[in-house]
Formats: C-alpha cells, structure tokens, sequence
C-alpha cells in the first residue's frame, strides 16, 4: 500500500489498556479471518489529509451514491478513494471523492457518535458485484445480544503483520452483553454494542475501522453496526466496539435520503 500513497502510519504499542482506552495502533487486519465470498456492498475506503498522508479503513454502499463509514475516516480529511466490487485488492473499482460528512456530534476522544457517509462523485450501476446493503428497520433493536454478525476487511491478516490483504477476508461475531461492553470501553448506550469471536478468534483493528457488521434479519441481510472500537493491542481475543446503526437511522435518511 505505501507504494500506491503516501501513507501515515501510526504504531503506537502499549503495554497496559485501560478500560476504554482508544488505539492508535495502525497494525491493521482482520485476524484470523477467512477468504470473503462476493460482498457487493463492502466498501474499501482511502482516506487523505490536505499533505496526502492518512490509512484506510471500510464502508459499506448503502445507495447508488453514499458509503456508510466511521466518522473517524472523515474528520480532518479532504478526500477519499472508494474501491468497490470485487474481493481481490486490484480489482476494485475506484472512484475519488471529495465530499463526506460526519456525524455533527462525533468526538475522536470515545468515538461517540463515530459514524458519517462518503458522497460519490458518479451514481453507482448496480450489479451482481455492486449492490447497496439494507439498512434496519426503526423500531426494531438490532442488533440482539448473542446475535450473530459478519465483518469483512482488506486489512492486515496476521498478528504484527504489515502487508494488507490482497484479498477481502471475512469474521464471524456474537454480540456480548452492553456490561461487558461497558467494562471495556467508555461508550454510551446504546449507541454502540460489543461482538467477540470466541470459537475462530476472528476480529478486525485499525485498517478495518469503518467497515460494517451485518446480520440476516428476515433472511435480508441487514447492516446494524460500524466497526468503530479496538483494543490497543488490537489482539484477536478482545472485542471490538461498533457504532449501532438503527440509532443514527433518522440522521441517515435525513442527510441522505436513504
């Protein structure tokens, strides 16, 4: 990736984490994760300051003109590179856009409210490779403790690795109890929720941040969370925290018509 932009890379290594403590650790992938099939809204997201330096992360197309991120991929950002569908890094279809918007509350210190949406420059034809994800239903408190979830990265695969994937790598989570959740990081409830993979021992770190975890809710797969939360040891057994999408539902569809 350093060959393809100039890329800041921050690797800060601590050796104590406190409850809620926020990593800026960029070892980035989703660990132990398996080789994605088709994802048609997965979202690999670029993101650049005014000097051309930044790290990337995920999103996920949620219409023919709007990826869903994390906020953190687009504060004091000015533009993004949006690769879209296929699986294999070289693949992507890129588009460059200069245009995103977090969420208005969004604080970099917890990451409350750590969610906002890139604007495509060209309106995306949708295809079998290409396609938009649900987003759920108002009303309905996706996603449920103990639900299980799917997470997909370029990220780093490997403990202490620094080469991104070539290929989309996938995870499978449970949601843990908002308890535990609170006992790791200092979120609000219930804006965020907590998954861990305690059988495979999946999770994703910095270079995944952003992506979205989707559950099947009526057969319909459905997005209800955006990877906003890891561990400074970014390890494989801590869970990670995401932003619960159905509380930003209304912010959405108001910014986005979606």
């Amino acid at each position: 990736m350093k060959d393809y932009v100039g890329l800041l890379l921050i690797a800060i290594t601590l050796c104590c984490v406190s409850a809620g403590e926020i990593s800026l650790d960029r070892n980035s992938r989703i660990v132990n994760g398996l080789n994605a099939a088709n994802t048609p809204y997965n979202a690999y997201v670029l993101y650049l300051n005014s000097a051309n330096s930044g790290f990337f992360g995920g999103g996920s197309l949620i219409s023919d003109r709007h990826v869903l991120t994390a906020a953190q991929n687009i504060a004091g950002f000015v533009r993004w590179e949006v690769g879209l569908g296929s699986t294999v890094f070289g693949q992507l279809n890129i588009q460059i856009s200069s245009q995103a918007v977090a969420h208005p509350s969004f604080n970099m210190a917890n990451r409350a409210n750590d969610i906002g949406f890139i604007v495509l420059p060209q309106p995306i034809v949708f295809t079998a490779l290409i396609s938009p994800i649900q987003l759920p239903i108002q009303g309905r408190n996706l996603p449920y403790e103990n639900e299980e979830g799917m997470i997909v990265g370029f990220g780093f695969n490997s403990v202490g690795g620094q080469v991104r994937s070539d290929f989309l790598k996938v995870g499978y989570q449970r949601v843990i109890s908002d308890s535990r959740c609170v006992g790791i990081y200092q979120i609000t409830l219930p804006n965020h929720f907590c998954a861990e993979d305690s059988v495979m021992r999946s999770n994703v770190c910095n270079g995944d941040l952003g992506a979205g975890f989707v559950v099947s809710d009526r057969r319909i797969d459905t997005l209800v969370g955006v990877a906003s939360l890891i561990t400074a040891s970014c390890d494989s057994t801590s869970p990670t925290g995401y932003t619960r999408v159905l509380q930003y539902r209304q912010w959405i569809r108001d910014n986005t018509g979606v």
